[in-house]
C-alpha cells in the first residue's frame, strides 16, 4: 500500500522530505521516495508497511494535519500505487 504526500516547500531537500516522513510515521514507512525535488511540484511516494486498506486512509488523514516549514501537506492513499514511477520514465 502507498501514500502519495504532496505540497512540500519548494525549498526542501530531497533528505529533509524523506526524514520527516519517516519520524512522522515512524515504523509505517517502510520505504519513501522523493520526486521532483527542487521544484513546486515535490511529492513522495511512502510504501506503508500495513496490511489492512483502511489504516492507509487513517495514516492520509493523520498526514494532512502536519506541516512541513509552515506549508499544511496533503496525503492520499493507494492500495496498488497508482502514482506513475519516475525512475522509468527518466
Amino acid at each position: 500500500m502507498n501514500l502519495t504526500v504532496r505540497n512540500f516547500p519548494e525549498s526542501c531537500t530531497e533528505q529533509q522530505v524523506r526524514d520527516f516522513l519517516k519520524k512522522e510515521l515512524g515504523h509505517y514507512a517502510s520505504e519513501v521516495e522523493v520526486y521532483e525535488v527542487g521544484t513546486p511540484a515535490v511529492y513522495a511516494v511512502v510504501e506503508l508497511d500495513a496490511s489492512v486498506p483502511y489504516v492507509g486512509e487513517v495514516i492520509a488523514r493523520q498526514v494532512h494535519a502536519l506541516h512541513m516549514n509552515g506549508v499544511a501537506l496533503e496525503a492520499s492513499s493507494s492500495l496498488f500505487g497508482d502514482e506513475p514511477d519516475k525512475r522509468q520514465q527518466q
